[in-house]
């Protein structure tokens, strides 16, 4: 059980946390972007609506064996399920929205499923026990201009056993969600935490004219939970922050709201906890301690900055919009 819960905890450590400003770079209101800069935005915009829940079917999942947990505790664009098999095996299966890390051999073997382009990859791996799936989401012809975007199903079980066809399953119900376009995400879904509905620019609605606004670089890869924006209104390289979203496991005491941002290197951060946290756990479900943990997790807003000034001012407008 505990090595299949740090298989579905290894995607928060391997998601990008860092977010590099190209000198395309430009700041909003969005009328003052370029199309490419627009379109980037509204990919973004398209990524955070989407449930990924929404595309992962309890009713299929279950066939695979009891549901221990259900939901987005790992992270924000990941809903996970967990199940118990009779023989007293695990198995997991997560659906990304927005996959890192995707291998050469992940988008070989494509075909077309209902108009949707699959990439069946190199298939099950019995050494570990895994099989992924790779597909496009129905974002429109903007998502495509930047060769996006591309979501995974990720099965496993215990080695030597193929998980293919529990990732073609919960991949063919997908498909079929998918439709009528990707589902939405819902505050009130005890599948997700509440924040992941909100934008982290959000922030420079507080800020106003205090802001230069954000700042988009359609060159680098869609990151639909972080925000860069220009603290100041005359746009100084070098100053921007960065507001992020991210998902932690709770403690059994959650940390209060730091007072002033700390120094880490040459930079300055404020990370709280941010809304109620979700348990994705079921009722009864026998899992370890481990794996208990993983699925009790909370919303987490990070700002960072060269600035600890800028970083303070950017925290209280991130504890006015999401507090």
């Amino acid at each position: 059980m505990k090595k299949v819960a740090a298989a579905l905890l290894c995607a928060a450590i391997t998601s990008g946390c860092a977010h590099s400003v190209s000198g395309t770079a430009g700041a909003s209101p969005l009328q003052e972007l370029s199309p490419d800069q627009q379109r980037h935005v509204h990919v973004e915009d398209a990524l955070r609506a989407a449930d990924p829940c929404g595309l992962l079917d309890e009713a299929v999942v279950r066939r695979a064996g009891t549901v221990q947990q259900y939901g987005s505790a790992v992270q924000l664009p990941v809903c996970s399920a967990l199940m118990a098999r009779p023989d007293g095996a695990s198995t997991y299966v997560e659906v990304s929205l927005l996959p890192s890390m995707l291998s050469e051999q992940s988008l070989t073997r494509p075909e077309t499923v209902d108009g949707v382009t699959v990439y069946r990859g190199a298939g099950a791996d019995l050494t570990r026990g895994t099989c992924e799936r790779v597909f496009r989401l129905p974002l429109g012809t903007e998502a495509q201009d930047f060769g996006l975007p591309l979501a995974t199903v990720r099965a496993g079980t215990v080695a030597g056993q193929d998980a293919c066809p529990l990732a073609d399953a919960v991949l063919d119900s997908a498909l079929d969600r998918m439709r009528s376009g990707l589902p939405a995400r819902d505050a009130g879904s005890s599948d997700q935490v509440a924040l992941a509905v909100h934008d982290p620019c959000e922030v420079l609605d507080v800020l106003g004219t205090t802001a230069g606004g954000r700042v988009v670089d359609p060159e680098s890869p869609p990151a639909p939970f972080d925000c860069v924006l220009f603290p100041n209104p005359n746009r100084v390289p070098g100053s921007e922050v960065t507001v992020s979203f991210t998902m932690s496991p709770v403690k059994e005491n959650r940390p209060p709201v730091p007072a002033v941002p700390e120094t880490v290197g040459d930079r300055c951060r404020w990370t709280s906890p941010m809304g109620e946290p979700i348990d994705i756990t079921r009722p009864g479900a026998g899992v370890d301690e481990f794996t208990r943990r993983l699925g009790h997790a909370g919303a987490v807003v990070t700002v960072h900055g060269p600035n600890c000034a800028a970083v303070t001012r950017v925290a209280d407008a991130a504890n006015t919009a999401f507090g």
